[in-house]
């Protein structure tokens, strides 16, 4: 069960969701669909901007998703035979997610719109038709389950367990069931679920009679269950591994992701996870080089003694750039090195420079001409170790 992401993966998914016999997904900020088995996936959204958790409607014909096109997340529906995307919510708040279907066949949504802090997150009921939404009746909550009860998951931290991994303070995700789902008398009222667990729990959802849901109380991020009374609790993926993250249901299969790859737990009765083999279509462009703006990046600059020309740094890496006309010439300008602090200085009559290297891992000193070393030849290097951290 350990799980290790692929050495020479060029995909990385996320936020995962499955209907039938099709998985959405998002990857290069796009949400996609593909099909469960396995093969080429396709498109659904074609925005190229941040999106999030995709969720295919109860009868299979409609994806929803959170995406930011417009500025401020917002949730979005399509088509899952293709179309345009339609823009269901316009509350410009930062803290909008899509988080599933209401049992009437609405899109579930969390956010703070209408609230004074990014923190009180409050589940919503969106229609289809673009009318106003309904708040549900929960107060501030991190997520919502419905099934044969109604599972609340605390307004969380606002990370990811994954993120700030093995947190143990007060805004971990906590659950909580309604009394009637747990086989008690109630009305209405909700009581806390797994409080004996020390660990960040989320994604809670509803597989037949069973609570599925996240947690790392074990040390790492993993898929677990338990009965709604919180008995016979049981772990469904490893824990010496990556994390198991964004699990998600269809009532009978779970589905989550690791590592950047998507596995698939066929049922909870000792069914092993295993991976998903997707191929994207398209380029990969956002795995292939892009210049960066040298202005946002910019780090130092030290003008020769003439003021024609100047020894900058832009984003590790040292350039002489000539004031007035001529080239610019990288002089230290390697992956995995970081050249900083540039000064000039001139020695019988021809302009040198020198900056901060850490390509041995402690900081040294490099030296090189403002006009380049000569081809084949390498920039001098000396003190390396001997420094300490250089300000």
């Amino acid at each position: 069960m350990t799980q290790t992401a692929p050495a020479a993966s060029s995909t990385y998914l996320r936020y995962p969701h499955l209907h039938g016999e099709l998985i959405t997904f998002t990857a290069e900020d796009d949400v996609w669909v593909a099909p469960l088995d396995g093969g080429r996936a396709w498109r659904v959204s074609a925005d190229n901007v941040p999106v999030n958790h995709p969720r295919i409607s109860p009868d299979g014909t409609t994806v929803a998703w959170t995406s930011t096109r417009d500025g401020a997340p917002e949730v979005h529906i399509a088509s899952l035979d293709g179309g345009p995307a339609k823009r269901l919510t316009h509350w410009g708040s930062w803290k909008t997610q899509v988080r599933g279907w209401t049992p009437d066949g609405n899109v579930l949504a969390l956010s703070t719109y209408g609230q004074a802090s990014l923190r009180r997150t409050w589940a919503r009921s969106v229609p289809l038709d673009g009318g106003p939404a309904t708040t549900l009746p929960y107060g501030p909550v991190g997520d919502v389950a419905h099934g044969p009860g109604v599972v609340l998951l605390s307004a969380p931290m606002g990370r990811e367990a994954a993120w700030w991994k093995r947190y143990r303070g007060g805004t971990a995700g906590k659950l909580w069931i309604d009394r009637a789902a747990a086989g008690e008398e109630g009305d209405g009222e909700f009581v806390r679920l797994h409080e004996e667990l020390d660990g960040n729990i989320e994604y809670p959802s509803w597989v037949g009679e069973r609570v599925v849901f996240l947690s790392d109380h074990e040390g790492v991020g993993a898929v677990y269950s338990s009965l709604a009374d919180g008995s016979d609790l049981r772990r469904h993926t490893a824990v010496d591994g990556f994390y198991a993250r964004h699990a998600a249901t269809d009532g009978t299969r779970v589905v989550y992701s690791s590592a950047g790859e998507l596995w698939l737990l066929d049922d909870l009765d000792g069914a092993e996870p295993r991976r998903l083999d997707i191929r994207l279509g398209g380029q990969r462009v956002d795995l292939q080089p892009h210049p960066v703006n040298a202005a946002r990046w910019f780090g130092a600059a030290a003008p020769d003694h003439t003021g024609r020309g100047s020894a900058i740094s832009v984003r590790g890496a040292v350039h002489w750039v000539t004031h007035r006309s001529g080239p610019a010439r990288a002089l230290a300008a390697e992956a995995g090195v970081r050249a900083r602090l540039p000064r000039t200085f001139r020695v019988d009559g021809e302009e040198h420079v020198v900056w901060v290297t850490d390509a041995e891992g402690d900081d040294a000193l490099e030296f090189a001409p403002a006009t380049g070393v000569a081809p084949g030849a390498t920039p001098r290097r000396l003190a390396a170790g001997q420094l300490g951290r250089v300000l």
